[in-house]
């Protein structure tokens, strides 16, 4: 009877229909190009592209969502409006879509809103992808997204991204609340300055110029839509005008996270995003703002990144003299210095060439090339206005965002040093030259082990170590030196490599990576275990083992930091490992990852029936084309 009452119901509201265990987390996986087909009169399309610059609503007959595999889900009977500011267009409207709101409490994998971005502003379409991954690294909650086909009544729209939108789900997902009061920035010249833009000056005490539920305010209530809390609003936009220096942070603290704040100006600034809270046209722009259940306590969450990734050589201080809370902030040493911590972490995470942000660059482009070249209704920003865009346009803004990562952390290593940063004399340092492979004066080499030297670096504990943006783990770590396996993931011949030991990040190197770099740490005989030493040396026709390091890719899992299985000699390198010994070839049995260890290869090795013995013979291991230094081994 419940079965039969439920379909009845579905009939009438247009109660979804899903595949069973489906989730959100499907709806965003970042792996796969996802497909979204909406069904809707062909009338109300056509007006909703003609009302572009409009949020009115229209109705919806249907969604049907295609992910992963098999991956579909469906929902019906809801609306979408028009959504954007600077990027509506009326070819290729953005789209926030909301499921209950024809049916009541409707949502389609635990959603209630969703946002369909046709990143119009941006035309290699990532801008705004790669930028919350970095926010996300980095500690800030930003949107779940992906990217998808697009259609509409069967025909193909275009490369859209799907945007988690910050309602209540988001907020429960990332604080584990969502009772407060969250707020949607909206640009305008609410100060009355001239040129425009608003930057957290002090509007009066008329409590209504604050908040509402119209864009006539700054900050539009997306929840308690009839009763904004402008009180804490007002004050907290008072004390950061008006609060004497002798108090502010004392006054300011209990209504923001200022170490959190500037970590989120940190990435804006890093992304060189010239449309954010430090904007330059706008004043602020493209934020939501929660203020927590019962605190006076708010955080900024980032929204739209269309306008990232403009010019690798912004300054890193751009108009934070221009905006009130940051010029304040940046007038205190101690904060100032904790915004150029930041901008180092952050540059850290990116990596350089060949690092985490080129990848994933990289990665985005080459699942949705395709789709892109086909969308018909593909657009850029030109001097204010929205043109088509060219295939050619696409590949050439992709290739801009491609080759951002490694000439823009040149640009913020050197900036925040020639705006005053002074790290403290506790703070690690890199040495030059100090990021070798932990066996031998070399290049590391991928998935094998490094050594990093330097001053005040930390325990395995207290550090955390980035090559190329990916972390490291840490295996030793002294005051004077770190042992790390270097992560599968990274590369580049001019990677970068920094350190956050207790909170503080060190200096950033560029260090060369190899795909092979062979090293020989010691060597044992294979009957015993006991270490080959001149009292104690190999013979002719001995099988040997030879722990050895960067000896490159092997078969099976390459997952960083994980444990070579402890039951048997099962990771191969697919390419097998060469021996001499004397300059005769000596037998190789096997060339792979020691068993129970992370980074540490064997090669297991039977010496030449006959070659020139001594206490020095050299052994040399050789893969991939490289050779290792010469390892002394005491023959008889």
């Amino acid at each position: 009877m419940r079965l039969r009452y439920g379909l009845l119901l579905a009939g009438f509201v247009g109660l979804q229909v899903t595949a069973s265990g489906q989730t959100a987390s499907d709806l965003f996986d970042p792996s796969v190009l996802h497909q979204v087909h909406i069904t809707m009169a062909a009338a109300d399309w056509t007006a909703l592209k003609a009302a572009y610059l409009t949020d009115t609503p229209f109705n919806v007959t249907s969604m049907q969502w295609n992910g992963a595999g098999s991956l579909t889900a469906s929902v019906s009977n809801f609306q979408m409006h028009n959504r954007g500011h600077g990027s509506r267009s009326p070819i290729k409207p953005g789209l926030h879509l909301e499921f209950d709101a024809n049916v009541k409490g409707q949502t389609f994998l635990g959603l209630s809103d969703l946002e369909l971005k046709p990143n119009t502003q941006d035309p290699s379409m990532v801008h705004e992808r790669i930028s919350f991954l970095l926010f996300n690294r980095m500690g800030i909650p930003a949107s779940r997204e992906t990217h998808t086909r697009f259609y509409v009544n069967n025909e193909y729209i275009g490369v859209y991204l799907l945007v988690e939108y910050p309602d209540t789900n988001f907020l429960q997902r990332v604080f584990n609340e969502n009772t407060g009061y969250e707020y949607n920035y909206i640009p305008g010249d609410w100060a009355g300055i001239p040129g425009g833009g608003y930057h957290f000056e002090y509007l009066g005490s008329d409590l209504s110029k604050y908040a509402s539920n119209t864009d006539e305010t700054p900050f539009n209530a997306e929840t308690h839509t009839n009763a904004p809390d402008t009180v804490t609003l007002e004050g907290m936009i008072r004390t950061i005008n008006q609060e004497p220096d002798a108090t502010f942070l004392s006054a300011i603290t209990p209504y923001l996270d200022l170490k959190l704040f500037l970590k989120h100006i940190a990435v804006e600034t890093y992304v060189a995003d010239f449309d954010c809270i430090l904007g330059d046209v706008f004043g602020m722009n493209n934020f939501h703002f929660y203020r927590f259940f019962n605190k006076q306590l708010s955080q900024f969450i980032p929204w739209d990144k269309d306008n990232a990734f403009d010019w690798s050589g912004r300054p890193v201080l751009q108009n934070t003299n221009q905006n009130v809370l940051m010029r304040r902030l940046m007038a205190i040493p101690e904060y100032r210095n904790a915004y150029f911590d930041d901008l180092m972490t952050v540059t850290m995470l990116a990596g350089g060439s060949g690092g985490w942000l080129q990848q994933e660059a990289i990665r985005e482009y080459n699942q949705i090339q395709q789709a892109a070249y086909e969308d018909p209704n593909k657009q850029y920003l030109d001097t204010g206005v929205l043109k088509l865009a060219t295939n050619a346009q696409f590949d050439a803004a992709n290739a801009t965002v491609q080759a951002f990562p490694a000439a823009r952390a040149a640009f913020v290593t050197t900036d925040v040093v020639n705006q005053g940063y002074q790290p403290g004399t506790s703070y690690p340092n890199l040495a030059a030259g100090g990021v070798i492979s932990a066996a031998a004066n070399a290049p590391a080499a991928t998935g094998g082990l490094a050594s990093i030297y330097g001053l005040n670096l930390g325990t395995a504990a207290s550090s955390t170590v980035y090559i190329n943006g990916y972390a490291a783990p840490v295996l030793f770590g002294s005051s004077g030196q770190m042992n790390v396996q270097v992560p599968w993931e990274s590369s580049g011949a001019a990677a970068t490599v920094g350190a956050v030991v207790n909170g503080q990040p060190s200096n950033i190197l560029t260090a060369g990576l190899s795909t092979y770099s062979p090293g020989v740490f010691v060597v044992v005989h294979y009957t015993d275990g006991t270490v080959v030493t001149a009292a104690n040396p190999a013979h002719a026709n001995e099988v040997l083992i030879v722990y050895a390091t960067g000896l490159g890719p092997v078969s099976g899992s390459m997952a960083t930091g994980q444990t070579a299985s402890l039951t048997a000699l099962q990771a191969t390198t697919p390419q097998q490992a060469t021996a001499t010994v004397a300059g005769s070839a000596a037998s190789v049995l096997f060339s792979g990852f020691t068993p129970g260890f992370i980074g540490l290869y064997q090669v297991n090795v039977q010496l030449p029936a006959s070659f020139s013995a001594g206490p020095q013979t050299q052994l040399v291991v050789s893969i991939g084309g490289v050779s290792s230094p010469a390892f002394a081994l005491p023959t008889q």
